[in-house]
């Protein structure tokens, strides 16, 4: 599916090192170390040049103002404990939710390289940007990588008038020959947070069947929209159930209605929990093997005759398409309210933008 968030409000457009710059000056501003700011700052910009532009790059404001209010703690201490051969709990001390999805997943590769398979749970996290980051990070190490979150309480449940899931996001990568990984990632509702902000900034109607007011009625009203909906109805919403178990229950933390809201930006801390796991794929076969396997499977699909003219794809095709482009091009696309945003934050720093 394409992703169109950025076609909803006026854009200004950034080239990648600009953008690289300004974000870390800031996190240095904001007394984040050298290292995590980078990877923070890197992990925005991959996102957005990718086209998930809801997670990338317009971010940044946000996760600097979480740590001048506290939320975020700009020096933590992150623990690991190995539970099992191949399992472990992630303490992330109210890390960057980033910086706890990067070291969780990779404890999760070695465990994987060394008996097979490994699966972490991260306790006391924040928001993490783009589940997509992580498995991938598997992928291009020869594994199958599996990354998943919870959120706060944001859509209804089918029958339901209140909400008690997140929009609680998953990702599946796997290695393919001769081209990026394959990667599946993914909200478990038919719209995000984001978009609904999106649509109620530039006071456009949403399209039918996505939203609902506060009393659960579906709604294209952006100033009456309060409530997310699951895809596909049961069926989403049984995915943003398990992902809530795998997020909460291994780690140890609160579920859907008991987690603290990303909106309003206060200092109150937001306890997530996030699941990671790398599966070994020489465990089952020949590494080359199964990428050449899993690229004859994909261009066969691709080569599927369109009934609308566009392309067949696979999963993360979109996005390659988009990285293809926007690096071709230099620039990344970002709402003109969302630069605004960056641009304050920065004066706030004493960070100087060169417009």
């Amino acid at each position: 599916m394409k992703r169109q968030t950025h076609q909803i409000l006026p854009l200004h457009y950034v080239a990648p090192a600009v953008i690289r710059d300004i974000g870390l000056a800031c996190f240095r501003r904001a007394g984040v170390s050298p290292g995590m700011s980078r990877l923070v700052v890197e992990s925005l910009v991959v996102t957005s040049l990718r086209g998930v532009d809801s997670h990338g790059i317009r971010l940044i404001p946000h996760y600097v103002r979480a740590i001048m209010l506290g939320r975020v703690n700009m020096a933590p201490r992150l623990r690991f404990h190995k539970t099992l051969p191949g399992t472990g709990i992630l303490e992330a001390d109210n890390a960057l939710g980033i910086i706890a999805g990067t070291r969780a997943m990779e404890e999760a590769i070695r465990m994987g390289n060394n008996v097979g398979m490994g699966a972490v749970a991260v306790a006391h996290s924040s928001h993490f940007g783009a589940a997509g980051l992580y498995t991938i990070k598997a992928a291009k190490r020869g594994m199958i990588g599996f990354a998943c979150t919870h959120v706060e309480a944001l859509v209804l449940p089918p029958n339901g008038k209140k909400p008690f899931l997140g929009t609680n996001a998953i990702s599946i990568a796997v290695p393919c020959a001769g081209e990026d990984p394959i990667c599946l990632d993914m909200a478990t509702t038919t719209m995000t947070l984001n978009k609904l902000m999106m649509y109620r900034a530039a006071h456009k109607k949403i399209p039918e069947g996505l939203v609902a007011d506060k009393n659960g009625r579906m709604t294209t009203d952006p100033t009456r929209a309060v409530y997310l909906t699951h895809f596909g109805s049961y069926k989403g919403y049984g995915f943003a159930f398990m992902v809530d178990m795998f997020s909460s229950m291994l780690s140890g933390m609160p579920w859907g209605p008991h987690l603290t809201p990303m909106f309003p930006l206060t200092g109150d801390k937001r306890n997530l929990g996030h699941f990671f796991w790398a599966i070994n794929i020489k465990g089952f076969q020949k590494l080359e093997t199964f990428k050449r396997r899993m690229r004859k499977m994909a261009d066969e699909l691709r080569t599927i005759p369109s009934v609308t003219g566009d392309s067949v794809m696979v999963p993360g095709d979109p996005e390659k398409h988009e990285y293809d482009k926007r690096i071709k091009s230099n620039r990344i696309p970002i709402p003109q309210a969302d630069y605004a945003s960056l641009c304050a934050v920065a004066k706030e720093l004493g960070v100087t933008i060169d417009n």
